[in-house]
């Protein structure tokens, strides 16, 4: 039996629109194991949402195709399924809390009336025992159960990520996918539903894939860290290894960006030159090069290969394949 739950092999995805095509996911390939949490981490438009939505099966058709590639889930191509099966992951075994999450809840029903929604609809329960459930959940992520009877607008933005975080884990899903659950909210809450995840990961041993592209968050809760680049998974491995080692050129230029607290002088923090390719006219070699001030002559022709660091620890770089180390 394999030790990831779920595996994405050479997985590529396009939107055909009026204006060409957008090459949204390009030969993406990496796994989560069970009971890790994996942190995808890249600019905006580098294709983490899109990734997420194709998990769990909502990417909309028109205009979005796969082309190629697998999702595997214990054992299962989500692929290769009926939408009707779909219907027997998403929720129940494939949980999701959506960016915002001011948008996420229905304005027209009560926080109880959703949560207690999907518990019926997976779980088979009757509405008494699906309303107590709904308390339930809501009492573990810091609420009081007699929130339910409130309506989305009565709740703060933290509470409302909250109660978002208690629906996702309301069928005790396999797999959470966190879409960027706090890039709407202040610092300290930030904090606190960075804490309540952790906790909540530790308590149902969940998998869960944490998208954002804030480094200093991924350190707090991520074990393994894949860094998405122009649809692409471009450098990946254990939480440690990223940090201590990182290799590709965007990487490093990442932590660049973050400010050392630590350092006496006042450097300006290194900035990323250019912006994301157009996904309707990528760069023939190395979707990065023409930001890269490393950039080689065989990076403007050739895409790098997956080059094995050491460990988990993994590059698509052809600076390493010539110098060897970095």
């Amino acid at each position: 039996m394999s030790d990831n739950l779920l595996e994405i092999k050479d997985l590529s995805i396009e939107f055909r629109t009026y204006d060409g095509v957008v090459k949204a996911i390009n030969h993406m390939t990496f796994s989560v194991p069970k009971g890790k949490t994996v942190g995808l981490v890249g600019e905006t438009g580098a294709g983490k949402t899109t990734t997420a939505l194709a998990i769990m099966g909502l990417v909309p058709n028109p205009p979005g195709v796969v082309t190629s590639g697998s999702i595997v889930f214990d054992g299962t191509d989500l692929l290769k399924i009926r939408e009707s099966e779909m219907y027997g992951y998403r929720g129940k075994k494939i949980g999701m809390i959506f960016q915002n999450p001011m948008t996420s809840l229905n304005p027209v029903y009560t926080v109880g009336h959703q949560i207690s929604d999907v518990i019926k609809k997976h779980q088979k329960v009757d509405k008494n025992e699906a309303w107590k459930r709904a308390g339930d959940m809501l009492e573990i992520v810091g609420i009081p159960r007699e929130r339910l009877n409130n309506y989305p607008h009565e709740f703060s933005g933290g509470m409302k990520q909250r109660a978002c975080i208690a629906m996702g884990l309301s069928c005790n899903p396999q797999l959470l996918i966190a879409d960027e659950p706090t890039t709407a909210l202040d610092v300290t809450i930030q904090a606190q539903i960075l804490e309540l995840m952790k906790g909540l990961k530790e308590k149902y041993k969940t998998s869960t894939i944490f998208i954002t592209h804030a480094l200093g968050v991924v350190a707090e809760i991520a074990d393994y860290v894949v860094v998405v680049y122009a649809g692409s998974v471009i450098e990946k491995g254990s939480i440690r290894e990223i940090f201590e080692h990182p290799t590709h050129p965007y990487t490093q230029g990442l932590f660049g960006c973050l400010p050392d607290i630590e350092s006496e002088e006042s450097e300006k923090l290194h900035v990323i030159k250019g912006s994301m390719p157009d996904p309707m006219d990528l760069p023939k070699g190395c979707k990065f090069c023409p930001r890269c001030d490393k950039a080689m002559d065989i990076c403007r022709e050739e895409e790098p290969e997956d080059i094995l660091i050491c460990g988990e620890h993994s590059v698509k770089c052809h600076l390493y394949r010539k110098e060897g180390t970095e």
